[in-house]
């Protein structure tokens, strides 16, 4: 698994524990990650290292998890438009939570990632992560937002 996908993947786990603790800054909470999985186990074994962040995971888990508290009211005002009939607050938490970090990385027109590569890293975790109807719902609601970025970033 690439840097980025394994990246994306912890994003979404600490950006669902951020849900349970909204006082927790974006530091606050990767530490809190990286302290949790640095731990020996109970039995005295190493740490799974598919969890362990290294310096790189670190800095582009940050990126993402900032780009959504910085933009989070234009991400889910894009979020329940595309998602017709669907307020923000009744979409469940591992579909919403992978929706706002895609649409952080679409609206970042600085980090170089191609459209269809943020679709399809998406499209892949909500398989990982949630139900069966998850990634069909994902790719619905995150084809319309790439669509409305593309024709915004065009008229400008």
């Amino acid at each position: 698994m690439g840097l980025r996908r394994r990246s994306r993947e912890k994003a979404l786990q600490i950006l669902y524990s951020m849900e349970f603790n909204k006082n927790l800054t974006v530091d606050e909470a990767v530490d809190s990650y990286v302290t949790y999985f640095n731990l020996p186990s109970k039995n005295g074994e190493e740490p799974d290292n598919n969890n362990v962040l290294d310096e790189d995971e670190i800095f582009f888990v940050k990126y993402l998890l900032r780009t959504v508290k910085a933009h989070i009211r234009e991400i889910e005002r894009l979020i329940e438009e595309a998602a017709t009939n669907w307020r923000i607050d009744r979409i469940a938490l591992i579909e919403r939570n992978i929706l706002r970090m895609s649409v952080a990385e679409l609206i970042d027109e600085k980090n170089g990632v191609p459209f269809k590569a943020t679709i399809n890293e998406a499209i892949d975790i909500a398989k990982k992560f949630g139900n069966k109807e998850s990634s069909a719902f994902v790719n619905g609601i995150i084809n319309k937002i790439a669509d409305v970025i593309n024709i915004k970033n065009k008229k400008l």
